[in-house]
């Protein structure tokens, strides 16, 4: 029996269906109605009223307020409490991140971030994620996870890239070991003398470079006519001769922080208009050391930044 709205135990909620489900509530629909707000939140232990709460906490799942939009996000809420927002990435499986990007949050519009990264190794599953910051303490990580393919080499610095079709040239490498071997005077066998860590590749790589469209992600030549690829010739002379380092990646995977040394020699491949560039390199740096990044100019994420 309904009196006036309510029944005979007297609340105005008394006939509302027990919420007994158990699967997770991922729809919510209004309709044929005028609502002034909608309010979810996970928190168990509140009063029903006819009022929202009047600001975020960290229950809060969303907060439609119908302002002119149907926006239901905090970013209100955000700004208050982030001073940056940091992007960061690694391999995945391992446990150490890498900073990739820091940015200072002033405006909703801070919140967009973009960054081409070009430190990721061909069919390598990579983490990214991104977390607010305030004032040195990080916030919950929101991760993706992609992995990239490509069937080129490519050499980049800063934003500009170039490259050539891995059939068209190719890569060789030599890893050293700075070491002698000592013969004594009295001793059948000589000894293994090394007084160095040092470690690191050196290598030669051929082939026909051109500059990649940013646009397009694709060679800027006409693949119907590759004759046009000399034109670009003496500009990749002058872009691998300017001394600053670069990255040198190849469709097998392997990756390297490189500095080209004298001297690239453009020569002829048994025509004349077939001519490929051939340079030498070698390793001056560790991909995944943010120190290295930093110092060699491939990064602007200050020490403070650093995962130690």
């Amino acid at each position: 029996m309904f009196i006036c709205g309510s029944n005979f135990v007297g609340g105005e909620s008394a006939c509302a269906l027990t919420p007994t489900g158990m699967e997770n509530i991922n729809y919510i629909e209004l309709k044929n109605g005028i609502y002034d707000d909608l309010y979810v939140t996970k928190a168990t232990d509140f009063e029903i009223t006819h009022e929202c709460p009047m600001q975020w906490d960290f229950d809060t799942i969303l907060w439609a307020k119908f302002n002119n939009t149907t926006n239901a996000g905090n970013i209100d809420w955000n700004l208050e409490t982030t001073s940056h927002i940091i992007l960061k990435s690694r391999t995945e499986g391992q446990f150490k991140w890498k900073t990739l990007a820091v940015k200072e949050v002033h405006s909703a519009e801070d919140f967009t971030i973009n960054y081409p990264d070009y430190f990721v190794a061909s069919g390598e599953p990579v983490e990214y994620a991104v977390t607010n910051v305030m004032y040195g303490c990080e916030g919950t990580y929101a991760v993706t996870k992609v992995t990239s393919r490509f069937h080129k080499m490519f050499l980049v610095e800063g934003g500009t890239v170039w490259g050539t079709e891995i059939t068209d040239g190719f890569c060789d490498t030599t890893r050293n070991t700075p070491s002698s071997v000592v013969e004594l005077l009295h001793s059948r066998y000589p000894i293994f003398i090394r007084n160095t860590v040092a470690n690191y590749d050196t290598g030669s790589c051929k082939g026909s470079f051109v500059p990649l469209d940013e646009t397009s992600c694709e060679f800027a030549y006409d693949s119907e006519q590759d004759y046009t690829r000399i034109k670009y010739q003496r500009e990749f002379m002058d872009y691998i001769c300017d001394s600053i380092p670069k990255i040198l990646k190849l469709p097998d995977g392997r990756l390297w922080l490189v500095q080209i040394t004298p001297n690239p020699a453009d020569t002829a491949n048994q025509q004349y208009n077939d001519r490929e560039i051939s340079w030498s390199w070698v390793e001056v740096g560790d991909v995944n050391s943010e120190e290295d990044l930093y110092y060699l100019g491939f990064s602007n994420v200050a020490p403070e930044w650093w995962n130690q």
